[in-house]
């Protein structure tokens, strides 16, 4: 090999190095001396936002304490629970009868409670890392009474002390007996979760009957019946009072329909609303009497046996607008046994309520 040959090679190898060192080697470690160099600035930004706000430590602690004061204060708008017994009782206590302040629930679906948000944390720092829950649930009211009862109830809700709305609310007026009717939709709100603690019932009233389906005031004691063995089945074939409860905006038939045989003993309720039956076995003349009514409108027989049948033939509900039933009232104030018999009720919000009883009545 030539001494000129073996030159260029030595440059070409020269050359080589030089590029392998740049590529390899130089511009790897110029690209790690850069990031480097930028994360250091950006570390230094930090360490430089962080120190200012060390400085302000005492201040953003306090801070964070008022805030923790606010989210309790918030809170305790709600309870810690929706359970139905409470719920019960609020409604209960929205009942008044008492001056020009009248306000009667006559049915209340008692809603169930549904997640809607998630609080993530608390304010509580033993238990970091909680969540709250919340949840919403929904109180259909069907109502009566006075107007100024009407209102005293919406003030009531708005100031209750925990949260409430109403969403809804439809009012009917009856000009003859100045008594106004309809439905309210109530919502309630809870906040669950660590440390809270759910509200108690508590209730002071005295006992009543043992078995609350068998009498009421002044009823004998509780004894056996022929309808026990089905049940009372049998009264659906043999009754000597029907009642027919379906959907009031059907327009075929009245929703409330009570009878004792033919069409002439027809006591009847297109309302779409819960109405008041009252009926009364009294002794008259030495016979047993029979009246049923609503209202003003009511229908009298004579009863020969020595036992009072009814049967109840009801339905499911249709939709969230059929508010349709019947509260009933039974006075009796004989020997005579009654007896009732309720099928194809709605099973969460039933059309049929026995409100109050004397005398011995048994519900099956």
């Amino acid at each position: 090999m030539s001494k000129s040959n073996i030159k260029v090679l030595l440059v070409l190898a020269t050359v080589a190095v030089l590029v392998f060192s740049y590529m390899y080697v130089y511009k790897p470690n110029m690209e790690d001396k850069d990031a480097i160099a930028a994360e250091n600035t950006t570390l230094e930004t930090k360490v430089a936002d962080l120190k200012e706000k060390d400085a302000h430590r005492d201040e953003y602690l306090a801070e964070i304490e008022v805030n923790k004061a606010y989210f309790d204060e918030v809170v305790k708008y709600f309870p810690a629970s929706l359970d139905q017994e409470i719920s019960v009782m609020f409604i209960k206590g929205v009942e008044k009868d008492k001056g020009n302040l009248q306000f009667d629930v006559k049915s209340a679906g008692l809603g169930r409670p549904t997640l809607f948000y998630t609080l993530a944390g608390s304010s509580d720092e033993s238990a970091e890392g909680a969540a709250y829950e919340c949840y919403s649930a929904g109180f259909p009211l069907v109502y009566e009474g006075s107007y100024e009862g009407l209102k005293d109830f919406i003030d009531y809700i708005m100031n209750y002390k925990y949260r409430m709305n109403i969403s809804a609310v439809n009012i009917e007026y009856n000009s003859d007996t100045d008594v106004y009717k309809g439905t309210v939709q109530l919502n309630a709100y809870c906040v669950s979760g660590e440390g809270r603690v759910a509200d108690t019932v508590t209730v002071n009233v005295d006992n009543g009957v043992y078995n609350p389906f068998l009498g009421g005031d002044d009823a004998a004691s509780v004894s056996s019946s022929a309808y026990d063995a089905d049940d009372g089945a049998s009264i659906a074939n043999d009754h000597d009072i029907l009642f027919a409860l379906n959907n009031a905006n059907n327009d075929s038939t009245d929703g409330i329909i009570i009878s004792a045989g033919g069409s002439d003993t027809y006591v009847t309720s297109s309302d779409n609303s819960v109405v008041d039956v009252k009926i009364t076995v009294e002794e008259v003349d030495g016979k047993n009497q029979v009246t049923y009514s609503i209202g003003d409108s009511s229908y009298s027989f004579e009863l020969a046996d020595a036992e009072l049948t009814i049967y109840v033939e009801s339905s499911d509900r249709v939709d969230a607008d059929d508010a349709n039933g019947v509260n009933v009232k039974v006075e009796n104030s004989t020997d005579v046994s009654v007896y009732v018999k309720v099928e194809g009720d709605d099973t969460t919000s039933p059309r049929f309520v026995v409100g109050s009883k004397t005398g011995v009545v048994k519900v099956y």
